[in-house]
């Protein structure tokens, strides 16, 4: 895996006494840092990569800001029409050091910098009152919807924060979804159980060729069984899928693999996806990544405006994996993330109508499969 190294540190003014800026700033004292009062990210003409290749020459650079919205937020898939599990995300960092050629952030984000939102003390006190508000519901909150949970963590130190606070609350869960094998430093903190560690996973090939400055199929089942070992619940996101001429081989094959090197008891979920885009993704994705083979399949648009494989497809390799993983561990938990109820019901052993049905089937799962209550 490619580690990340920042070139520079842009700091808003707002947050330049906070203690997560004065860390960072003593350890990479180093680099070149500006003190801004707002900053903006706008096109430089003299630069010969502002916008068009944002996850290259923009995220060479931190910017350190302050955040005043609210940062636990409901997935995006709640309002697509699809059967969502009312996941909760915490915005902490935008853009990822990561470069998949299938990452919605380069259509998304509008800007290239990685930015960093730096007022933690803050933004974790907001996440305190939103969980406490309702004691009675457990909370599954992930960090990886604007970047990679763990890949900036060796820079940022960000989790040894976040895992010890998430250690204290009665009613929450965190996950942290990562592509990276980033873990040796989060094997000691006191998680109390109450922290999931969980690795996106695609077959060797599509690692490879997809999945650039990423950490190896060995190298993130190895940080898993790294965090397994350490107590920590692991969890994993077959996701995306991608559909290719061996496909059914490679995602057979990554099954066994997965369940070969990871204690199946200290699994807590499984999901599966397919390969979505927002239509104008494909042209970035061609223009920056042309060796790239993820658009030779068939696909139509949705009613949220996102491109996916033909329904008959998405079934068939929802199917042939969930029946693996079955075969094998019929006790782990697996969901399909982003479907609507029909294709549930042509691939799935449980059939959700709505979010707050999956909600509760996930919930009931993790907390009689670790002894858990809440």
């Amino acid at each position: 895996m490619t580690d990340y190294i920042p070139e520079r540190i842009i700091v808003d003014q707002a947050v330049m006494d906070e203690p997560f800026t004065q860390n960072l700033l003593g350890k990479f004292s180093n680099l070149p840092c500006e003190i801004v009062e707002n900053y903006a990210w706008h096109k430089n003409e003299n630069n010969p990569d502002p916008v068009k290749n944002p996850l290259t020459e923009g995220k060479k650079t931190l910017h350190l800001k302050y955040f005043p919205g609210n940062s636990i937020k409901s997935c995006p898939g709640i309002t697509t029409g699809a059967v969502c599990c009312n996941y909760f995300t915490l915005d902490l960092v935008e853009n990822c050091p990561l470069e998949c050629s299938y990452c919605i952030l380069q259509a998304f984000l509008n800007k290239p910098v990685i930015t960093v939102h730096a007022n933690l003390a803050e933004i974790l006190d907001q996440v305190r009152q939103r969980i406490a508000s309702q004691p009675q519901r457990l909370f599954r909150v992930g960090t990886g919807e604007h970047s990679d949970s763990l890949a900036l963590d060796p820079v940022l130190e960000i989790n040894q924060h976040i895992i010890p606070f998430f250690g204290k609350l009665e009613n929450a869960i965190l996950e942290l979804k990562t592509k990276s094998n980033s873990v040796d430093h989060l094997l000691n903190l006191p998680h109390n159980g109450k922290t999931i560690i969980a690795w996106s996973l695609n077959p060797v090939n599509i690692i490879e060729q997809e999945e650039h400055k990423t950490a190896s199929l060995h190298e993130r089942l190895e940080a898993a069984c790294k965090a397994s070992k350490a107590g920590y619940k692991v969890a994993f996101h077959f996701d995306p899928m991608i559909y290719y001429a061996d496909w059914e081989n490679g995602y057979t094959q990554l099954v066994h693999q997965l369940l070969e090197a990871i204690p199946v008891h200290n699994i807590a979920w499984i999901s599966l996806g397919t390969l979505r885009y927002i239509p104008k993704l494909k042209a970035l994705v061609e223009e920056r990544f042309p060796k790239s083979t993820i658009f030779l399949g068939e696909f139509i648009q949705g009613e949220d405006g996102k491109m996916r494989y033909l329904k008959k497809i998405r079934q068939r390799m929802f199917q042939t994996v969930r029946q693996e993983i079955h075969a094998l561990a019929p006790q782990v938990t697996t969901y399909l993330c982003m479907e609507k109820a029909p294709v549930w019901q042509q691939t799935m052993p449980f059939h959700p109508q709505t979010n707050d049905e999956l909600d509760h089937i996930l919930s009931n799962n993790f907390q009689q499969q670790f002894s858990c209550s809440f």
